[in-house]
């Protein structure tokens, strides 16, 4: 018994000398995390804005039919060029051609029945100056003279009616241009208004292209753009002419259209071109893309405390890349040091040891 005693007494006192041991034992001193930094300086920088396009015609026609019927004559072929009052297509015209018949007999038997209704009242009014009839007969022959003249001019009007149905059924052009495209061919029977033939009107070219809606407020502010066509390895001058008020629904950009300025022999419809203009200025932080880190969030760097030697985070907003550096417009001030090494290893408040003298 004395000697479990004794052993238990023992252990007790070594167990209360390692407990005081362990507890007065300090804490090893942090050692700052060396990293690479760069103090902020805030200058303006001009970037370009490039979006490939296609050249296109400013004013691009849809000829079709104002009545229906039969094709059966097209005049033209993709790539042909038409000039003022060519004729492009025909329609059948035997279905139209009785009809106009028709109102031809019309306006012969209402023309034969005012012939006949003016005879009439010419001798009764001959008769009235003798007092051989009363006035209302001589009234109502001038009511029945009236109604065939009416019918005359009715029957007319119906015979140019049908006479422009017939003119209808030619197809012609309104301007000089280029036929791009033909929607119908001879036999097929169109409806009114339905495209026939297209043709880009002579004049002006165009580049199309497609902006993304985050360089939309950049392109309306661009007063002046070059044009790069590669397939005459030609450079032109071109100026916005329109933005789409509405994005396309699939590609969420926005369709714009770019009027060139000069010469433009040698450029053809549908040659791809490629647009390019110079964003307006603003002040920019340039920074290495390694001094960038997120974790699931919005991008951020490590702001160095002058006083500290302590790293804060702080998002900034970019505005993209310039070479192998990020463009920072807001988030940071000039004069700030950033670490631009070993960002992903800190951690807020973390001490660190600058590899570099400060400055």
């Amino acid at each position: 018994m004395h000697r479990l005693a004794a052993a238990a007494m023992t252990a007790a006192m070594i167990a209360g000398i390692a407990g005081c041991t362990s507890e007065a034992a300090p804490n090893p001193p942090e050692v700052p995390r060396p990293v690479r930094t760069v103090v902020a300086q805030a200058q303006p920088l001009a970037t370009s804005l490039t979006l490939p396009g296609e050249i296109r015609p400013r004013i691009e026609t849809r000829y079709g039919f104002r009545v229906g019927g039969k094709l059966a004559q097209r005049a033209v072929s993709v790539g042909d060029r038409v000039v003022p009052g060519q004729v492009l297509a025909r329609l059948d015209s035997t279905d139209a051609m009785p009809a106009v018949n028709a109102q031809r007999s019309n306006v012969d038997a209402a023309r034969t029945d005012l012939q006949l209704a003016e005879v009439e009242l010419a001798r009764l009014r001959d008769l009235r100056v003798r007092s051989y009839i009363s006035q209302a007969a001589l009234d109502r022959q001038q009511a029945a003279f009236d109604a065939a003249r009416a019918r005359l001019a009715a029957a007319d009007a119906q015979l140019r009616q049908a006479l422009n149905t017939i003119d209808f059924q030619v197809l012609r052009a309104d301007a000089a241009g280029v036929v791009t495209a033909v929607d119908a061919e001879v036999g097929q029977v169109v409806s009114q208004g339905q495209s026939v033939v297209r043709v880009a009107q002579a004049g002006s070219l165009e580049v199309a292209i497609q902006v993304p809606e985050r360089e939309l407020a950049t392109v309306r502010d661009i007063a002046q753009w070059t044009v790069w066509v590669p397939a005459v390895r030609r450079e032109l001058r071109a100026r916005v002419r329109e933005i789409a008020p509405l994005s396309d629904p699939g590609s969420r950009t926005f369709a714009a259209r770019l009027t060139l300025e000069g010469p433009a022999g040698g450029i053809e419809l549908g040659m791809t071109a490629v647009a390019k203009a110079l964003r307006p200025e603003q002040p920019a932080v340039l920074l290495p893309i390694s001094a960038l880190h997120s974790k699931n969030g919005p991008p951020q760097v490590w702001v160095v405390d002058p006083d500290t030697r302590t790293v804060s985070a702080v998002e900034v907003t970019t505005a993209g890349l310039l070479d192998d550096a990020v463009r920072v417009v807001a988030g940071i001030r000039p004069g700030d040091r950033i670490v631009t090494a070993g960002a992903n290893l800190l951690n807020p408040g973390q001490k660190v040891r600058l590899l570099e003298p400060a400055q």
